[in-house]
């Protein structure tokens, strides 16, 4: 059922496509060349040519159609996140073409249309998101794989260890290099507010192209530049697994926060996922996972003093 109702609800997601392959047919005969385009309150301010936007339109609404389609075929993707994306910006797309058509045809000429009533029309497409979003099945909280490796030799009461792995990616360092080089541009040019805010921008992102994972009796600590920004203590954990982690299931790459819950994705691969007391899931991705996946379990469960 579970699958049933994740694929009718992929489907859906090609109704924006055919609404607007219907509407592009029956105004065949009377599309105006130009139609409004950009509203400035109800009041047109841009203006396209109808053709153009026509396919422009088609191309992404078939876009979303795609992933969504692909979303349903493929078991492991979160669809709670991908499928009310896929039917928000096809319905969106979809409509603000009609919409704009219509607005034109109604007034005559696409510099006297308004916009009136005809803004709900892509409004509606926020409720069918949240609509989709909430008939899904939701993804259990609870890792279903993964190993939950402990220690061959537990550690023994005040006995220290810790372990310190890391995450790299690549192309958090590749934007970090392009909002760099910005930034010194931007400056030379005298444009010292927006060399300010690449400057920002460059260190978020080179935050994440090296991300480091400590574990120790205190928890599990993420830092970037040498500086901590995320723990989970370890008394709020019960148990962590080692999981292949794929960006598509947990809502991308970043700091992610998901109906299955939060993690931090560098890139796709090993990571660690925490089964936490009272709390969500947290994953993170990191270099040799099984070792630090290891040392907190048995952490977490010590062995008992004799």
């Amino acid at each position: 059922m579970t699958t049933s109702r994740t694929r009718l609800l992929a489907a859906t997601s090609a109704v924006p496509l055919l609404a607007l392959v219907i509407a592009r047919l029956a105004w065949s005969g009377q599309l105006p060349p130009v139609v409004a385009s950009h509203w400035s309150g109800t009041e047109p301010d841009r203006f396209s040519d109808t053709t153009t936007y026509f396919w422009i339109a088609l191309a992404v609404c078939a876009a979303a159609a795609v992933i969504a389609g692909v979303v349903a075929a493929r078991v492991r993707t979160d669809a709670a996140l991908w499928l009310p994306a896929t039917v928000l910006v096809g319905w969106t797309v979809a409509t603000a073409w009609i919409v704009s058509v219509a607005a034109t045809i109604e007034a005559g000429s696409p510099e006297a249309a308004t916009l009136g009533w005809w803004i709900v029309v892509p409004l509606l497409g926020i409720v069918w998101a949240i609509a989709t979003f909430a008939l899904l099945p939701r993804t259990p909280h609870s890792p279903e794989n993964g190993a939950a490796p402990t220690l061959p030799v537990p550690l023994t009461p005040g006995e220290r260890a810790s372990w310190t792995g890391y995450a790299r990616g690549r192309w958090a360092g590749v934007l970090a290099l392009a909002m760099t080089l910005a930034a010194v541009v931007s400056a030379l040019v005298g444009a010292l507010w927006l060399a300010v805010l690449f400057v920002v921008l460059a260190v978020v992102g080179g935050g994440f192209a090296s991300v480091t994972v400590q574990i120790d009796r205190t928890g599990l600590t993420l830092s970037s530049w040498n500086i901590r920004w995320r723990k989970i203590p370890l008394d709020s954990i019960d148990e962590a697994r080692v999981t292949e982690i794929r960006p598509t299931e947990w809502g991308g790459w970043g700091y992610r926060f998901t109906p299955r819950g939060t993690a931090v994705v560098i890139r796709a691969g090993e990571g660690i996922v925490l089964n936490r007391t009272g709390g969500r899931p947290f994953a993170v991705t990191v270099d040799g996972a099984a070792q630090g996946a290891a040392l907190l379990n048995t952490l977490v469960t010590p062995r008992p003093a004799s």
